[in-house]
């Protein structure tokens, strides 16, 4: 997986459709579904309506560009979105792949913003590991084994048990 970096904002209610959260506030979603429907691979059950924005901007570029970009998306209908906090969860999610932790910073008008919209902020790094990316080595092992550890074949420490 290459670095890359998206920003969603997720309306989830068990009470407001896609279409009630679109018709109360104005915005038009990137991607809804309804209780009862089933998603993903593994074919999960929502539980929820959900309605969905998804960054405009492109993945490879910073975190805060992502953030400016859906505030202003946001932001005409910050006092509508808002009034919905009491029937919804409101989430604003930064999803972050990197080969190193990122700094991050989040600009005190942007958190107001989602004070505003009664958003929560959840933020997710994920750390690229390249060894794990490239593949098996010629051990075929994922990576180095931690040191003190027998080499696959070989038995462990004598009543260990490990044979590899």
């Amino acid at each position: 997986m290459k670095e890359q970096t998206s920003v969603r904002f997720k309306i989830t209610s068990a009470t407001l459709s896609a279409a009630d959260v679109q018709t109360r506030t104005g915005l038009v979603p990137d991607e809804t579904w309804k209780v009862g429907d089933v998603r993903g691979q593994f074919g999960n059950v929502e539980k929820k309506h959900g309605f969905v924005l998804d960054s405009k901007t492109p993945i490879s570029e910073p975190l805060d560009d992502h953030v400016k970009g859906m505030i202003k998306r946001l932001a005409p209908y910050a006092q509508k979105i808002g009034a919905l906090a009491g029937e919804s969860v409101i989430e604003f999610s930064c999803i972050v792949h990197r080969k190193v932790a990122p700094a991050l910073r989040f600009e005190r008008d942007d958190l107001r913003w989602l004070g505003v919209m009664g958003a929560r902020l959840d933020v997710d790094i994920f750390i690229l590991n390249e060894a794990l990316m490239k593949g098996p080595s010629s051990s075929g092992m994922f990576g180095t084994p931690a040191p003190g550890t027998p080499a696959p074949g070989t038995p462990g420490p004598s009543g260990s048990g490990y044979t590899g």
